[in-house]
């Protein structure tokens, strides 16, 4: 799997695979849109994609192969729903896929919501939200950063 970052797990076999698609951003209720809102979530998308790439639970799918895919399934017009990552995943040979929004509500409140989903049964196995207050450029990324933590702590769990 040339596509993936990461190796064999201590026990030799290999971590589970986990398509990470990017976290797409909400304004739709925002007060106010800023320039700087897309960012935010460019910012929390690179964190959720760097902490679980430096797991040692599991491995996660190139970014850019990734996002190709995303593009290719998206083709339609229509944005990636939890069917069309569930798709993308088991087409990237990922048995999960983590996905997520960040809603700017206002200009001081923010909504960070993701999902884990088990690209084997389609089931959703974890939904996390955070609310987000302050400097959301600062803060959504530690959201993020703690939702890859309880991606790492379900998989482990559903692997024993």
């Amino acid at each position: 799997m040339l596509w993936c970052a990461g190796a064999a797990a201590q026990s030799g076999a290999p971590r589970p695979v986990v398509a990470v698609i990017n976290l797409r951003f909400n304004g739709q209720h925002a007060n106010v849109l800023q320039p700087g809102d897309t960012a935010v979530v460019a910012a929390a998308t690179s964190k959720l994609r760097a902490t679980l790439g430096a797991s040692d639970v599991v491995t996660i799918v190139d970014s850019g192969v990734t996002a190709t895919a995303v593009a290719a399934a998206e083709a339609d017009g229509n944005a990636c729903d939890n069917a069309c990552a569930l798709g993308v995943a088991r087409r990237l040979g990922a048995g999960w896929v983590a996905k997520g929004t960040i809603s700017n509500l206002s200009n001081l409140v923010w909504l960070f919501s993701a999902e884990l989903l088990d690209a084997t049964t389609g089931q959703l196995v974890l939904g996390d939200s955070y609310e987000i207050k302050g400097e959301a450029a600062r803060i959504a990324p530690v959201g993020a950063h703690r939702f890859a933590q309880r991606v790492e702590q379900t998989i482990a769990a559903k692997l024993r």
